[in-house]
């Protein structure tokens, strides 16, 4: 039997996309329409609805609603991620960051380095931080405390984070010794999937975080946040909004990441660039 496809209307996706853009800052102009339209399909038909105009009725009911903004964000949302995507972050933090940290602490790691991954999907940004952090710890014979938090407002994203268990093609491209040293393999040949050594999820905090709410609940100031591919979901106002308490959340000296595709030009914001997509807090 075919399966049926859902249209929405020109007015009700406005509706819609005000109601998404006011709660989590997403903006849906009109040319999103057929995006919208086309990945809420699957979810329609999960929630055996007949139609846009139901899920409409159900979504402007404040219960069902609280839950229900954070599936439609999650599928409107791309959630590429992999492992050390943009590299070039990573040997940064490893050659130029990570020794600075050392040098600021008398030549050992004697404090907490707090980290957070913000927008972080399914989590491999957060546990790549990890493995970088494991492998600096290793080559310098240091010991290292830290904690890396890793939020994000899609609940089917953090729940694959909590686990950090992926599929095996995930990290076919990482170096074969890493893969001994950070990942088990599933013991059934047949599920071929890895998970991140507890090691490293035991330092890695997973929560629900909407960038557009209070980080009252972010009880540190961070030393490194990475905040990547995630503005460009935000009208100009909202990304600076957002920036402005990303920041404010940043030690003074700390380091700010963004996405390559990202841009902070003509923003008036305490930081300076220390490397491409890479700030640091000046005040």
């Amino acid at each position: 039997m075919k399966t049926k496809f859902f249209q929405i209307s020109d007015e009700l996706f406005a509706r819609l996309g005000k109601l998404v853009t006011e709660t989590y800052g997403i903006k849906l102009p009109p040319e999103k329409k057929i995006m919208f339209q086309s990945r809420l399909q699957r979810r329609l038909h999960e929630l055996q609805m007949d139609s846009f105009d139901q899920y409409a009725s159900r979504l402007f009911d404040e219960q069902f609603a609280m839950e229900e903004l954070s599936v439609i964000a999650s599928y409107i949302s791309t959630n590429k991620t992999e492992f050390f995507r943009e590299k070039e972050h990573f040997d940064f933090l490893y050659d130029h960051i990570f020794p600075k940290i050392k040098e600021k602490s008398g030549g050992v790691f004697s404090t907490k380095t707090d980290i957070w991954s913000a927008g972080c999907s399914s989590g491999q940004e957060a546990y790549s931080i990890g493995i970088m952090l494991e492998e600096y710890k290793k080559s310098k014979g240091n010991s290292l405390e830290y904690g890396i938090l890793a939020t994000d407002i899609s609940d089917r994203m953090l729940k694959v984070a909590k686990t950090a268990v992926y599929p095996m093609v995930q990290v076919s491209g990482i170096p074969i010794e890493l893969k001994h040293r950070y990942f088990l393999k599933s013991k059934n040949p047949e599920d071929e999937k890895v998970r991140v050594v507890k090691e490293i999820r035991d330092r890695v905090r997973v929560a629900k975080l909407n960038l557009m709410d209070s980080f009252d609940t972010l009880a540190t100031k961070f030393d490194i946040i990475f905040l990547r591919n995630t503005l460009i979901y935000f009208a100009a106002p909202v990304q600076l909004k957002v920036l402005e308490k990303v920041i404010d959340c940043l030690k003074t000296g700390g380091y700010l990441f963004i996405g390559h595709s990202e841009s902070l030009i003509n923003l008036t914001l305490p930081i300076r660039s220390v490397a491409p997509s890479v700030y640091i807090k000046t005040e």
